[in-house]
């Protein structure tokens, strides 16, 4: 496909993406082709709330840790009363004591956005360490402020934060092993993928493959990862929503439908931009 051509599928696409953020609350979006190196975005420096969709950067955290040998992915994690937090997840409503793994822990935390695991990865990868892993890479914006259910920390405004151009930043860095070893990146990468729901559930074909977190509170929603249309043709996407009516998932999730609509025709097309 000539650059020209380019150049006119991803002003289309942009203007598309801008055009359903601008119809609803407060959105912004990034979207970066890790093939080509294209980037498009609207709002991509706003500062949002994270909600869950900050467990990739504590996840991140966790994973570096284990790679230096400072913990390990089959240590034991007895998960008492005193660890114990309400909102999502299930390890919150055990009666008895669990004994996990580390390793199922961080899966809790991604797949059911488990409040208890994360607070326990927290814990384990500490806030200092995730803060500190952020500003390395280059992420000032994304901050580690608060562990779940610390209500009093939200009443504070100490949320956790983030803009749509780092999170896309952050899930291209961990995809493209930039500034995070292999090992790291493999490890975050197969505990991302497991299945969820979100807007890229919403937004994408189920049996499209995908590396993300959502995260969602009132009137907010957010998510962010990597999906893949094909092997060879991934790319990084976030988007954050808030003062949104309704249904704010449904809203995220258009912005996620129509980029991988043109995502998915890039990656089927010749370079003259026929399937």
């Amino acid at each position: 496909m000539s650059e020209k051509a380019l150049d006119i599928i991803w002003t289309k696409m942009a203007a598309e993406l801008e055009e359903v953020c601008r119809n609803t609350g407060v959105m912004g979006y990034s979207i970066r082709d890790l093939k080509t190196g294209r980037k498009a975005g609207f709002r991509e420096d706003v500062l949002f709330p994270t909600a869950s969709t900050i467990k990739i950067p504590i996840l991140l955290g966790v994973a570096i840790r284990v790679h230096r040998g400072e913990l390990d992915w089959s240590q034991r994690v007895v998960v008492e009363d005193n660890d114990k937090v309400g909102g999502s997840g299930v390890l919150g409503h055990f009666t008895y004591n669990a004994d996990l793994s580390l390793r199922d822990v961080a899966a809790l935390m991604i797949s059911l956005s488990d409040n208890t695991a994360t607070n326990i990865c927290i814990d384990l990868a500490t806030m200092d360490f995730v803060n500190e892993t952020m500003k390395c890479l280059g992420l000032k914006n994304t901050m580690l402020r608060r562990k779940m259910m610390d209500i009093e920390a939200a009443r504070r405004g100490d949320e956790n934060v983030s803009t749509p151009g780092e999170l896309a930043a952050l899930a291209a860095k961990i995809q493209e092993r930039d500034g995070i070893a292999d090992g790291v990146a493999e490890d975050v990468l197969s505990i991302l993928c497991l299945r969820k729901t979100g807007p890229f559930t919403l937004g994408l074909p189920a049996d499209v493959k995908r590396a993300n977190k959502p995260g969602g509170l009132g009137n907010l929603s957010v998510d962010a990862g990597i999906i893949y249309p094909c092997s060879e043709r991934p790319f990084a996407l976030a988007v954050c929503g808030s003062f949104l009516p309704g249904d704010p998932e449904e809203a995220t999730a258009e912005v996620v439908r129509k980029a991988f609509g043109y995502m998915k025709i890039l990656a089927g097309c010749t370079e003259l931009g026929r399937s």
